[in-house]
């Protein structure tokens, strides 16, 4: 019975990424999704809830391992104490990408099931989410470098989100238009150095 359970469990999973591929969240039905995985509506109830929850099963282990490997690059970038501390903190924080960018395309069917399928699902503000996540973090950080620049009136809320999101964009839309890992590593390097160049103008450092 357990055998039975996982493997019809794992169909409708698989039939289910398919699905939400090719039609997206909206558009791809319940039924279609059980007939491909060879079950019935019932059968499908009896380990889902509902659509949304199936795609949420997609999808959130492989966010969980994100958002622990984003909190784990995040760390011990916060030790300032002079400028010069400032622009290598800025420089090893870029860094951090590098590993992001190689898990997002190591996960890419889930990760482009989250960005071009999860209309109608609570995922559909990834993009979003991950920004103010950004400017959040860049937030806490100016905050620490303020004692240390010679313009710290010159970072602004709109600021902050300007830079996250340029970052976060750049990424996702290399991400979108197929590029390989080495490939968007390369253009968030360049994105990186634009940033850092307008952080140090702005700070006055």
């Amino acid at each position: 019975m357990p055998y039975e359970y996982e493997t019809t469990h794992s169909n409708i999973l698989k039939s289910a990424k398919k699905y939400f591929k090719k039609f997206g969240f909206r558009d791809a039905s319940i039924r279609s999704i059980c007939n491909d995985a060879g079950v019935t509506n019932g059968a499908f109830y009896a380990h889902f809830k509902s659509k949304e929850e199936l795609f949420d099963c997609l999808v959130r282990p492989c966010i969980k391992e994100f958002n622990s490997l984003y909190a784990a690059e995040e760390e011990g970038y916060f030790e300032i104490k002079s400028s010069t501390d400032i622009i290598k903190a800025f420089t090893e924080a870029y860094k951090s990408t590098d590993a992001l960018v190689s898990f997002i395309c190591s996960h890419r069917d889930i990760f482009l099931l989250i960005l071009e399928s999860s209309g109608g699902t609570s995922w559909e503000g990834f993009a979003e989410t991950l920004i103010k996540e950004e400017s959040k973090s860049m937030r806490s950080f100016f905050e620490l470098c303020k004692p240390y620049v010679k313009n710290p009136q010159n970072i602004s809320d709109s600021v902050i989100r300007l830079g996250s999101s340029f970052l976060i964009s750049s990424i996702l839309t290399s991400f979108k238009r197929g590029l390989s890992a080495d490939e968007i590593i390369k253009e968030s390097k360049e994105v990186s150095e634009f940033c850092i160049g307008g952080y140090k103008q702005l700070l006055g450092i």
